[in-house]
């Protein structure tokens, strides 16, 4: 880093990754500052305000080129009701216990990158449902509306058997998902959940985004470089919440799956994020599929990462 470089603009230039500039160029690399906010905190006025003209070059000073993006107004999403999350937790609390009793089911969630201390991290549970069959609860008791069938009867609370994956931000309950181990849906959202993007690890400056939540959990317990974005459906867009972090963040690995809908949908997401990447597993069609395969997780983030991120990883003490 040279201070006084470029007429007192500064300069910086890294001998890993080549990537170089002025004191913008570093504030907007290093800490994820758009132009206008680097010019504010430098207290620097843009040439667009003073009328200067300065070349487009990365190592002076200067305005990035504008362009067009698709308008996109994310949602914003709110939590279910007190009653709700009363009986969804009861529900996560049992299904936690079951799957701490349930190898087989511990042993699938190991092979696609999960360990049994990681699904007690992320209150994942089983259903293994009464006398192996699904669950059906009043839809009045968990404080939803009444639903009248065809015949005039009240139609139930379907909670099928199945792997419990709960969205769960501070204490708050915002989703219950249910993998089922068979039939279709192959994955189930209870009802009065909130559909609100899964962000793990929020307060990380890099995030992978990937379609199964399952993947996302898997991600960030491979790492502690990386956050991660389980979008539930390779077509969902990320909520109001996740949209302001993933402005923010200094890289974002776009790793839905290996599939013509995934590379559809990476076209917006790096129309949206121009710092997003695409960076699918090198085997398999998701991350889970790579475990499986003997891909290290950690590895494969950290090899899509810039030296902005990497450079701040604990390194290993080795003992005398």
């Amino acid at each position: 880093v040279w201070p006084e470089q470029n007429d007192g603009q500064g300069g910086y230039w890294c001998r890993g990754c080549e990537h170089a500039g002025d004191a913008i160029q570093f504030l907007r690399d290093f800490e994820g500052m758009t132009f206008g906010q680097a010019c504010a905190a430098l207290h620097i006025t843009p040439p667009e305000q003073t009328g200067v003209h300065r070349p487009s070059n990365r190592s002076v000073f200067c305005a990035p080129p504008k362009r067009p993006r698709p308008e996109f107004s994310p949602a914003a999403f709110v939590p279910p009701a007190d009653l709700w999350q009363e009986k969804a937790g009861k529900l996560i609390t049992w299904a936690s216990e079951a799957l701490d009793k349930d190898a087989e089911v511990l042993a699938w969630l190991a092979q696609r990158g999960i360990s049994a201390t990681t699904a007690v991290n992320y209150r994942l549970g089983w259903n293994p449902g009464e006398d192996g069959q699904d669950l059906y609860r009043p839809r009045k008791s968990w404080g939803l509306p009444e639903i009248l069938k065809d015949d005039g009867r009240l139609k139930a609370l379907w909670i099928p058997r199945g792997l419990i994956i709960p969205y769960i931000v501070d204490g708050v309950i915002l989703r219950v998902r249910i993998r089922r181990p068979e039939g279709e849906p192959r994955y189930y959202v209870l009802p009065g959940s909130s559909m609100a993007t899964m962000l793990l690890e929020p307060q990380r400056r890099a995030f992978v985004v990937v379609e199964s939540e399952l993947d996302a959990i898997a991600c960030v317990a491979a790492t502690a470089l990386a956050g991660a974005v389980g979008l539930g459906s390779v077509s969902a867009k990320p909520d109001a919440t996740a949209h302001e972090v993933l402005r923010g963040a200094l890289q974002i690995l776009d790793a839905l799956d290996f599939d013509e809908a995934g590379k559809k949908a990476s076209a917006w997401w790096k129309e949206q994020y121009p710092r997003c990447d695409r960076w699918p597993v090198p085997k398999g069609k998701d991350p889970g599929d790579a475990v499986m395969l003997g891909i290290d997780l950690g590895s494969w983030i950290k090899a899509g990462l810039p030296p902005a991120i990497t450079i701040s990883e604990p390194k290993t003490v080795q003992q005398p």
